[in-house]
């Protein structure tokens, strides 16, 4: 389904479930995802929980006080022990560290990959479109590793 398809689906939703009716899920073979007001072989009825009773009013964060906010959590929600977690932090810093040293890697190469496709071949000179071309797609591959070395950078920062 199309991204305008989803924007207008989205208004009849709202007014479906406003009116408490059934909504039903339908995923094609091809991945496309419809939903519906009427059951159809394939469809799953979507459980979306009690209705509120009004609208909630928007208003502006800041004059809510945190205390205020329901901050806990659920009882059933699942736990793990903090040695659990500590592995899992140790793992997924090990894994972002390895990606670091490859994208790393990868910039040098393409570095030295830019060097050597600055080199002009026999008659080409540096204002012909293939070399223009070519030196925009060594310095985008050069951009992109410089972009994920970042991304990781950052990632890497948040793991305790």
């Amino acid at each position: 389904m199309h991204k305008t398809h989803l924007k207008l689906l989205l208004p009849l939703l709202l007014t479906s479930l406003s009116a408490h009716a059934e909504i039903y899920k339908i995923v094609a073979p091809n991945g496309e995802v419809t939903y519906t007001d009427k059951a159809v072989k394939g469809s799953k009825r979507l459980d979306l929980g009690p209705m509120p009773s009004s609208t909630p009013v928007l208003t502006n964060k800041s004059t809510h006080s945190t205390s205020s906010r329901n901050t806990s959590t659920p009882s059933d929600f699942p736990r793990i022990d903090s040695n659990t977690q500590n592995q899992r932090d140790s793992v997924r810093r090990r894994v972002l560290t390895e990606e670091l040293n490859t994208e790393e890697q990868a910039l040098e190469d393409a570095v030295n990959a830019k060097k050597d496709g600055e080199t002009l071949r026999a008659g080409e000179k540096a204002s012909s479109p293939g070399y223009l071309t070519r030196i925009d797609k060594l310095d985008h591959a050069i951009k992109l590793h410089q972009d994920n070395i970042h991304a990781l950078r950052k990632e890497l920062s948040t793991v305790k």
